[in-house]
């Protein structure tokens, strides 16, 4: 009985402070109560602490449409692209692990074939051998005929006819050939090496696109007799994969990936957002300062991989 009797007393002291504090909150003439809620959505809504009344004057709660541009916009690429172009980015993707493993392969091979010279090369690091390289002129090579004229065409080949059966034109064929081999390959992996070549630049999608063009006619023919060749599936199966090795090969890398419950898809993101020294809480004198102009807003592009 002794308990309830102090708990009691204590919830009538609580209530009787609580009173004598709100009246003299009243008369207070600097301390103000928080505002109450207005049904109207006006101001004193928005705030749920006691404030100056100069400070309540001076917000600028921000409405419908200047909260657009406070939001990010995101913009999907992969939504935005035909289902061929993503098909195609994703088996890019790939082939970069392909062109990679060509680099360390060549690393192998002898200096006759390539002309690298690994001793001096190793006096610099990549970063610096990558960057002299790219920003020379290129040059003439002095390879072996069979890796300038038979080598880099056929290179250019495998990388047209991956993009014509990805569901490319011919020209997006011809213009992702020469992509392949000039920024990825002359001005990207081989640029650690040695500086881009002349012959490389020209000749690999060019002829490469009109030998590409070749296997593409070679593979409606084999099409046509169902993918059989002397009677033999086999033989049939072989010449597909050699008329689009890289697109082949990305396409056993993926299923391989799968096994492992690993699915490579792709997602590119355009994300914009205004910057931070745009978004201001306070107005302005000049109304034409307080919006957020398109171009204050900053990009950001984002590569995801599932």
């Amino acid at each position: 009985m002794g308990y309830w009797a102090v708990l009691l007393l204590s919830i009538a002291i609580t209530a009787s402070a609580d009173n004598a504090l709100y009246d003299e909150l009243k008369k207070s003439p600097t301390l103000k109560p928080a505002p109450s809620f207005s049904e109207d959505g006006s101001r004193d809504s928005l705030w749920k602490y006691p404030i100056t009344e100069s400070l309540a004057e001076q917000s600028h709660p921000i409405n419908a449409d200047e909260g657009k541009d406070y939001l990010p916009i995101y913009i999907n690429v992969n939504e935005e692209l035909p289902f061929h172009y993503k098909k195609l980015i994703e088996d890019s993707l790939y082939l970069q692990l392909l062109m990679i493993s060509s680099v360390g392969f060549l690393t192998l091979l002898p200096q006759s074939i390539t002309s690298w010279d690994m001793e001096e090369l190793q006096k610099q690091t990549l970063a610096q051998r990558w960057f002299e390289n790219v920003s020379s002129t290129p040059v003439w090579d002095n390879d072996d005929w069979t890796i300038n004229y038979i080598g880099h065409p056929v290179s250019g080949a495998f990388y047209y006819t991956m993009a014509r059966n990805d569901g490319m034109s011919i020209g997006e064929s011809a213009a992702f050939s020469a992509l392949m081999s000039t920024f990825f390959w002359e001005y990207g992996y081989e640029s650690f090496a040695e500086t881009p070549s002349i012959q490389d630049l020209i000749i690999t999608p060019l002829f490469g696109s009109i030998l590409g063009e070749g296997m593409m006619v070679l593979q409606g023919k084999l099409d046509q007799k169902g993918g059989v060749i002397f009677g033999s599936r086999s033989l049939g199966n072989i010449s597909y994969f050699f008329l689009d090795p890289l697109g082949n090969i990305a396409h056993g890398m993926r299923d391989v990936l799968k096994t492992f419950h690993i699915d490579l898809d792709v997602t590119m993101t355009i994300q914009t957002y205004p910057g931070a020294r745009t978004v201001r809480q306070f107005p302005v004198l000049d109304p034409k300062e307080d919006s957020i102009r398109a171009r204050e807003r900053e990009i950001g592009f984002i590569i995801t991989f599932w």
